[in-house]
């Protein structure tokens, strides 16, 4: 199923929740509205909200109804945040940073996706849309095969949000390719620039993949009781997953210095050439420039000037040391 159809297929957004449901404990999921998230004691199960942080309700519900402490609150709803995992005195916050993969989005685009649960409820924001909490929906509504409880949503949001990087880590790749395959000096302030652009965009998504995994290595390191010991494995496989992807975008950060190199190289080896050549006629003409110069001395005394041939015997001499020059560059091997 593509996103487009996960984005159709979804609830409508009711005042800032994206939407609402209720676990089933076996892989499904019941979509709840507004009023069923505020009665959540009325009902039992995992519950899990989606929200748009943007929203005046969702500001209000988080200060007053939503239990969480005021700092955890701050924290969910701070305007820009690296990516970090702290305990709160009921729940445990993870502030993470999923590839945009909305159409026309640039490769190094990173959305803020925030995430809190004791153990019995999650909540997640977004900013702007993410994919992620659409697909870990559609395994639940549509294909009843989702998470269970909060442990395995919690596992499975982080999964998922680090295994939509792998699209984007292995596009750097592509990219390099193509540049390699049409790489030619009538290119070379082209690629340059491609080059560049690309180096930039690894840096940028590699400045928050990095303290992603340094945030997740604490998650591990200190679990919540609630964590599963699945669902811990479960994660320090995505760990490594995100680690092999940072090791990706260093190597396409240096093939592109690589190549960089190779273009500078092949301009340097052209001029080179270039300067060799005009070196060679340079001193082919050097004696022959000598000699016009001697014979334009306008003196007395210049030998032939009253001779009609000398014109032609002077062609000749020159014609003669050029032989003699190409003959002594050929047995020193400069041509």
């Amino acid at each position: 199923m593509t996103d487009s159809e996960n984005i159709s297929a979804g609830p409508e957004e009711e005042d800032g929740l994206l939407f609402g449901c209720m676990l089933d404990g076996k892989g499904g999921a019941e979509l709840l509205g507004w009023t069923d998230v505020e009665d959540q004691k009325a009902r039992s199960g995992t519950l899990w909200v989606h929200l748009d942080r943007n929203s005046p309700r969702v500001k209000t519900w988080l200060r007053e109804k939503s239990g969480l402490t005021e700092t955890t609150v701050e924290a969910l709803l701070a305007e820009e945040t690296r990516p970090r995992v702290f305990r709160g005195k009921r729940g445990v916050v993870a502030i993470l940073r999923g590839i945009n993969t909305n159409p026309g989005a640039e490769p190094n685009d990173l959305i803020a996706f925030r995430m809190w649960s004791d153990g019995s409820k999650v909540i997640t924001m977004r900013h702007r849309r993410l994919m992620t909490p659409r697909d870990i929906l559609e395994q639940l509504i549509g294909q009843g095969n989702g998470p269970a409880n909060a442990s395995q949503l919690y596992q499975r949001l982080i999964s998922r949000l680090i295994e939509r990087m792998a699209g984007t880590v292995s596009s750097f790749d592509d990219r390099l390719d193509d540049l390699e395959a049409n790489l030619g000096e009538a290119q070379a302030n082209e690629t340059r620039r491609k080059l560049s652009g690309l180096r930039q965009d690894a840096v940028i998504l590699r400045r928050y993949m990095s303290p992603q995994r340094e945030a997740l290595n604490n998650l591990i390191a200190e679990p919540p009781v609630w964590l599963e010991d699945r669902d811990r494995l479960n994660l320090r496989e995505t760990i490594d997953r995100l680690l092999r992807y940072i090791e990706e975008l260093d190597a396409a950060r240096e093939r592109a210095m690589v190549i960089k190199d190779d273009i500078s190289n092949q301009l340097a080896e052209s001029t080179n050439k270039t300067l060799y050549v005009l070196s060679i006629i340079s001193a082919v003409f050097l004696p022959l420039g000598f000699l016009t110069g001697l014979l334009g001395i306008n003196i007395g005394g210049m030998p032939g000037v009253d001779n009609p041939y000398a014109f032609w015997i002077a062609c000749l001499i020159m014609i003669a040391i050029i032989i003699g020059e190409v003959m002594i560059f050929r047995r020193l091997k400069w041509l």
